[in-house]
């Protein structure tokens, strides 16, 4: 999916330009609408876009400053002016920029544009295609000083070794990071089945981040199978927004991977935090990964600060995450997360079946706590929890648990987890359209209302969310949200609200572009629309 921005500070340019392409390409794009250069800036600092077609002369925040600052987030965009100026000076200084793909005049007609906007659209393609192919994608670790840091890094995470005793092995901490200073840890759910192939996927991911985080550092880590992590830190002093550049960054490299190729990687970006608590908030996004796919079939993008509190449903703080999972924690966490009632019971059969004589109770207590935490996850009402709790005790107060007894135990209570799991995936799409729409119904008035602002607050990729949308509602989601502003609008206008605090109200930049949106979609202006149904009224 390609991304495009479209700035002018004329809306009825804008409009139509957007609509045309909308209906080229369909899913196949975001098109992004921007009035302004203050606002298009904005939005590139929140998303990345392959092709911006931008006018030169705007009040706030003109084209050539647009273009510098894009270079500073995007430097592998494709910058087209359009103008109505057919200046020297202005194509002299606009093509010293990289991102520089052209410059059009108004008067050359949409035909021209479009026709400028598609070339530009494959080219992107073919870079996008040559990124991922050229030079040596799998790079060597180096010396093993560095390979040791990483392990060490990667004991952190997994619980078996604290930031303290790692810290104390080394003079500083190299790989490029300030100790002192936070770091953003991204974690990355692959469902690759073999381990070379989610290498593969890592050394891909690390060559697009090696592209574009200029003030940036970052090391990638494997700390368990199916996980990937990395760490970034800014190079210098921090800056306010680096959270929202780093999500739109890796937004488009989710798509990227998951268009180009069978590599599918959710990524759940953590807030910035010490290193000593790298350990807690890594468990605080593996809990996260739980429950926002929980199957492994969705491709989800989720930033901590908008899906922690919401999704867990309390604070974030992760017991017992640290503590190193046994083989048969493993085990039993991947069947009750994934597998069906007969994957599960077979599994852990198979697990237990080594186990005799007396259950270690740290051991025990781990693989407790797990089953009572998921079964929580799946139903707060799960009626399994008392026998649960009721083994917790007996360890807790000295006693001994024989595995013999517990095997059937356990067998019988992850079954019942994976029976009511399965009953809550057969609702969860309609939940989460329900979700949907009501966020729509609430935000109606926002100028924020997108596909990617939804996608965000959903947790899941724009182009997955559409497609989601689409499919179990037989509707594209811009038709929904088209639907509930026009809704909104009419209420207002029969009202006898005016028209400019109608358009302010449904979240337009100007009169005009409400009054564009109004016609395209019922035929007749708002003020037509009013007569009409005055006229309706009196009859």
């Amino acid at each position: 999916m390609q991304t495009i921005l479209i700035v002018d500070d004329e809306p009825n340019i804008v409009e139509g330009l957007a609509s045309q392409l909308q209906q080229s390409y369909g899913d196949r794009a975001i098109i992004f609408r921007s009035f302004s250069g203050t606002h298009a800036l904005s939005i590139l600092q929140n998303n990345q876009v392959d092709v911006i077609l931008s006018d030169v002369c705007m009040p706030d925040l003109d084209g050539l400053s647009l273009i510098e600052e894009t270079e500073k987030l995007w430097p592998r965009a494709h910058f087209v002016f359009l103008s109505g100026f057919d200046d020297f000076q202005y194509i002299h200084r606009a093509s010293k920029s990289p991102l520089y793909h052209g410059y059009l005049l108004k008067t050359e007609g949409d035909d021209v544009v479009l026709q400028k906007i598609d070339q530009e659209i494959r080219l992107c393609e073919e870079e996008s295609r040559a990124e991922l192919e050229q030079g040596e994608l799998r790079r060597q670790y180096g010396q093993m000083q560095e390979f040791l840091q990483r392990a060490a890094l990667e004991s952190i995470l997994r619980g078996g070794a604290s930031w303290e005793d790692v810290s104390s092995r080394f003079s500083g901490f190299p790989l490029g990071f300030d100790a002192g200073s936070p770091v953003f840890l991204i974690l990355g759910k692959d469902q690759k089945a073999s381990s070379s192939d989610r290498l593969a996927t890592l050394l891909k991911i690390d060559r697009l981040l090696s592209l574009r985080l200029t003030r940036f550092c970052f090391v990638s880590l494997l700390p368990e199978e199916g996980f990937l992590v990395w760490l970034i830190q800014s190079a210098g002093v921090p800056q306010k927004g680096d959270e929202s550049y780093l999500y739109a960054l890796l937004e488009s490299i989710q798509q990227r991977l998951s268009e180009s190729e069978d590599s599918p990687v959710s990524f759940f970006v953590g807030t910035p935090c010490e290193f000593p608590r790298l350990a807690e908030k890594y468990g605080l996004l593996r809990r996260l990964c739980a429950l926002l796919a929980p199957g492994g079939d969705r491709l989800v993008m989720a930033y901590e600060e908008t899906c922690a509190k919401h999704v867990l449903g309390r604070e974030s703080d992760a017991v017992g995450e640290q503590l190193r999972f046994t083989r048969l924690v493993q085990q039993t966490e991947r069947a009750l997360r994934a597998g069906t009632r007969e994957e599960a019971s077979a599994i852990l059969r198979e697990a237990l079946s080594g186990q005799t004589g007396a259950a270690r109770p740290e051991q025990l207590l781990t693989l407790l706590g797990l089953t009572l935490q998921i079964g929580r996850e799946v139903d707060e009402g799960w009626s399994g929890e008392e026998e649960i709790r009721a083994l917790t005790d007996v360890l807790l107060q000295g006693g001994v648990v024989e595995w013999e007894s517990l095997g059937p135990r356990l067998l019988g209570q992850c079954e019942q987890i994976c029976r009511l799991r399965e009953l809550r995936d057969a609702h969860d799409a309609q939940t989460v359209v329900a979700r949907i729409n009501r966020y729509i119904e609430e935000s109606v008035e926002s100028y924020d209302l997108s596909l990617t602002e939804l996608a965000r607050r959903i947790g899941f990729n724009p182009s997955y969310l559409s497609r989601f949308y689409r499919i179990h509602t037989g509707r594209k989601l811009s038709e929904q949200i088209d639907g509930a502003k026009l809704q909104h609008a009419k209420e207002l206008l029969l009202a006898g609200e005016l028209i400019k605090n109608v358009a302010e109200r449904t979240g337009f930049a100007s009169p005009s572009a409400f009054i564009l949106f109004f016609k395209r979609n019922t035929g007749m202006t708002p003020g037509q629309f009013c007569d009409s149904s005055s006229r309706t009224s009196q009859k």
